[in-house]
């Protein structure tokens, strides 16, 4: 069974939901219509979080920064809202994907399903102990970045680009390919989501994030990793 925490103030919106997602019996949903309520149902454990961006209380964004404290499963906005600095705004403060309303509920659950695909993958690929480079190394097992003496916890998706880039030195990958590597997916145009989350760990791997040493551009080839930071 795979336990969903729905957080969702459209008492419709998440009937349907619920009533698609526990048709098939895969699913276990709990309903939380406020960001209050989200919190206290968070204390349990689930395997995805569906969080709508537009709460009574409190914005989704912000409420997903305080679930990332202690959940690391995948995070899925609903949102009706489809501008760029929202869907921006979503990814960086730990989004994992972005789902914009109306949607077809069939789309939902492959959204979901590749997710958890992912993130199965991951585990299965987990590398062992730590991965280093000049400036920086980070936990695998922790899934921590380690820099200066300090460890810092990586969202989901940061660790999973920065640990598949560290593993491949000096290989440039572009942003629909990183989309395709890391998500397991086509991007279909839209590498928004590449970008966003790469100028994240630019700034948490980086001295100066708008001249990248480690995590660099390379003017139409794409993004690469250079373990010496050089910014050759």
């Amino acid at each position: 069974m795979i336990r969903v925490l729905l957080v969702e103030d459209d008492a419709e919106i998440a009937r349907i939901i619920r009533y698609f997602l526990s048709g098939n019996g895969e699913y276990d949903v709990v309903w939380a219509a406020t960001a209050q309520d989200a919190i206290v149902a968070s204390r349990d454990w689930f395997d995805i979080i569906l969080l709508d961006v537009m709460l009574p209380d409190e914005s989704g964004v912000d409420l997903c920064s305080r679930l990332r404290e202690w959940h690391r499963c995948p995070i899925i906005f609903l949102s009706c809202l489809d501008d760029s600095d929202t869907i921006i705004s979503a990814l960086d403060h730990g989004g994992d994907d972005y789902i914009v309303k109306p949607f077809d509920n069939r789309v939902l659950i492959a959204r979901i399903q590749a997710n958890l695909r992912r993130v199965k993958l991951e585990h299965e690929r987990l590398p062992e102990n730590i991965l280093t480079c000049r400036g920086f190394s980070i936990n695998a097992a922790e899934r921590t970045l380690v820099r200066d003496g300090r460890s810092y916890p990586l969202p989901p998706m940061e660790f999973r680009i920065l640990s598949y880039m560290m593993q491949n030195p000096g290989k440039c990958f572009r942003s629909s390919e990183l989309y395709r590597l890391i998500w397991g997916r086509d991007s279909y145009g839209d590498n928004r989501t590449v970008a966003v989350h790469i100028h994240s760990i630019r700034r948490k791997i980086e001295k100066d994030a708008s001249s990248p040493h480690y995590l660099r551009s390379i003017w139409g080839k794409g993004y690469l990793f250079d373990p010496e930071g050089t910014g050759e």
